[in-house]
């Protein structure tokens, strides 16, 4: 079956034929196997990527959705303070029969032993959907044999005669001559429900796994990745040899600092680590910048990488390769500049700098005498640190990060549990709107907060103000009746993410605007799929475009012509398949993808009204009567008012 499937995936239309199958429930994604999945999502022809990607999303959307509910109910309870005793009995009770912890338990299911690096909240999304992210050499294989006995396990080692099958009894060996019947599964062998340990429990038991990775995170950094080590990532993809060819997945230390090697096929796009734009070929493709969300006072950040194709001794000694700009809540921001020769070596050779170091036994973990490098960057800044934008120079060097943990020092700490200061407003008469912005790529202090403040204050009916404070606004939202979310920066607490959603459900407004539409925040997936009903993830370069109105008889659109051209990115929202139905009210052609993606939408909601509009990016939007007369009707209408 396996051989047969490589083939049918090799032909376009052979594979777009196997994803109709899918779409039409004939085949089941389980008979493919996470590989072949893998295989379609991030196929050679573009449309059948696409198609592939919707699909399977589609196809294991209700379920993740559920569990996100699950989740998001849990979250707030296990950040808070726990007891690491009454976590190590639960760890010995309902885990160590599976799971080794700093030496004790079983060695059957990945060793728990450094992932509280990852912290709680990552980790909860595990115990709670243990199918959502499975390493491929722990998902399981079902074998029915002629003697009627059924194995489940994962396979520990196999050759032409026997397979050895490994679960919590033990290790179990099968003639292959004795095979009735093989199936592979994507699921792991770990059950589902431990939700039911209730909040108590579950934040004990993550106290007790986190207690001794406080001083270090590891950054998620799947929004971000941009290529995939499995093909070539600088000049072409079917160049395999100039690649970072993995030997390992997984958790690895250096200097006592942890990093995870992401393996590929855990990751929906198939792209496991960050290649910026330079040098020629495919690496001119890549954004220039990516953003990286971070939520943590840090005062140290560790890099696994430190390598670019055309790095020394190649390129310019001390050219500029990256910048990393350190983004911290209130405004301030701080540079770290990488160059070549110091921090950048070329990743096809043990090359030495003096501003990096080679990792240990680098032969293990890479083929071909590849290299990846440690450094390390300081922050003379303290507080709370909100993103990391990462950027090339768009020279010949094509700067590559595998991995980046940030350090928490004992003063950063002291930021982290202090509680954020509520900001203070002065209301009007109307209806009471607050703006929340801040954030990158925006001038949101001139146009969210300066124009669109103005806009709606004089509209009469509506009394508005700005915050770019994204944490401790749990008590103002209870007391406003519309939200604008338009910041792209991390909401700093979990009473925040709560409120947000309790303001939908006592029957109260939202609107997500512009930079608030994007897909932003990987730890909280629930308001892309269930608040907004989807989000964008690329959008058209800058330009003019022409904004189509469908529904000219809503009231959002009332006073609004029926088609109108302005300058702005053409976000390429797209509705969430498992997530919340919108409504189209208006869009919007993308040349680029010859599609029309909505400009203007509300979302199917049992309480409460939610706007989307897409526009907004800067004067030419912020100004243009359209949007002014948009932005006004939407605060009326998902208050639940007539616009004037």
């Amino acid at each position: 079956r396996e051989v047969a499937l490589a083939q049918l995936i090799r032909r376009p239309d052979w594979s777009e034929a196997l994803v109709r199958a899918l779409a039409d429930h004939k085949i089941s994604p389980d008979l493919l196997g996470l590989s072949n999945l893998h295989r379609l999502r991030t196929h050679a022809d573009e449309a059948v990527a696409k198609h592939a990607t919707s699909v399977i999303a589609e196809l294991r959307g209700p379920q993740q959705q559920q569990k996100d509910v699950i989740i998001a109910g849990l979250r707030p309870e296990i950040v808070k303070p726990g007891s690491a005793a009454n976590g190590a009995k639960t760890f010995t009770q309902i885990c160590a029969a599976c799971h080794s912890f700093k030496g004790q338990g079983a060695s059957f299911a990945p060793n728990l032993t450094g992932m509280g690096a990852h912290g709680p909240e990552e980790l909860l999304v595990h115990i709670v959907d243990p199918n959502r992210v499975v390493e491929p050499n722990f998902y399981t294989v079902s074998i029915e044999t002629k003697d009627d006995l059924s194995y489940d396990g994962f396979v520990l080692r196999e050759n032409a005669n026997v397979v050895v099958l490994r679960n919590q009894t033990g290790e179990i060996e099968i003639r292959k001559d004795n095979i009735q019947s093989r199936r592979n599964s994507t699921r792991s062998l770990m059950p589902e429900g431990f939700e039911q340990l209730g909040a108590e429990a579950l934040r004990d038991l993550l106290t007790y796994l986190c207690a001794d990775e406080q001083r270090y995170r590891i950054l998620d950094l799947s929004a971000a990745f941009t290529a995939n080590t499995t093909r070539g990532i600088y000049s072409a993809a079917d160049a395999r040899d100039e690649s970072l060819r993995f030997k390992k997945w997984g958790m690895l230390t250096h200097r006592s600092v942890p990093f995870d090697v992401v393996n590929p096929l855990r990751m929906t796009e198939g792209k496991n680590v960050i290649v910026l734009q330079g040098g020629a070929g495919l690496a001119q493709s890549y954004p220039k910048q990516v953003e990286v969300k971070v939520g943590l006072p840090v005062t140290k950040l560790h890099f696994l990488g430190g390598v670019a194709s055309g790095g020394y001794p190649g390129g310019k000694s001390n050219e500029l390769a990256a910048k990393i700009t350190v983004h911290f809540a209130g405004g301030a921001s701080e540079e770290l500049v990488l160059r070549n020769g110091f921090e950048i070596a070329d990743y096809s050779g043990r090359v030495e700098v003096p501003g990096s170091e080679a990792l240990e036994n680098l032969d293990q973990l890479l083929l071909n005498g590849k290299q990846v490098r440690y450094f390390a960057k300081p922050l003379s800044h303290r507080g709370m640190v909100e993103s990391l934008t990462l950027a090339s120079y768009g020279n010949e060097l094509a700067p590559t990060f595998v991995g980046i943990t940030a350090e928490v020092g004992e003063a950063a700490s002291a930021v982290a549990v202090s509680a954020p200061l509520a900001p203070t407003f002065t209301w009007g008469a109307g209806l009471k709107t607050l703006i929340i912005g801040g954030g990158s790529s925006h001038d949101f202090q001139r146009w969210f907060n300066q124009a669109d403040v103005k806009t709606l204050n004089e509209a009469g009916g509506i009394s508005a103000n700005y915050t770019d404070t994204t944490g401790g606004l749990a008590d103002v939202i209870a007391g406003v009746d519309v939200i604008i979310i338009s910041n792209n920066k991390p909401f700093t607490d979990a009473a925040t993410k709560e409120a947000i959603f309790r303001h939908l459900q006592n029957g109260k407004g939202i609107i997500g605007l512009h930079p608030g539409l994007w897909y932003n925040w990987k730890d909280w997936p629930e308001y892309n799929s269930n608040l907004i009903g989807g989000g964008a993830r690329g959008h058209d370069k800058y330009g003019e475009f022409e904004v189509n109105v469908m529904e000219p008889n809503h009231p959002l659109l009332r006073g609004v012509p029926a088609k109108f051209s302005l300058k702005d990115e053409l976000y390429h929202f797209e509705n969430d398949a498992s997530g919340s139905a919108i409504k189209v009210l208006a869009t919007a052609h993308s040349p680029a993808d010859n599609k029309d993606y909505p400009q203007v939408f509300t979302v199917d909601q049992l309480k409460g009204r939610v706007v989307g509009i897409t526009l907004g990016h800067d004067a030419a939007a912020h100004e243009h009567a359209a949007y002014i007369q948009l932005l006004r009707n939407a605060v009326f209408w998902s208050a639940g008012k007539e616009p004037k």
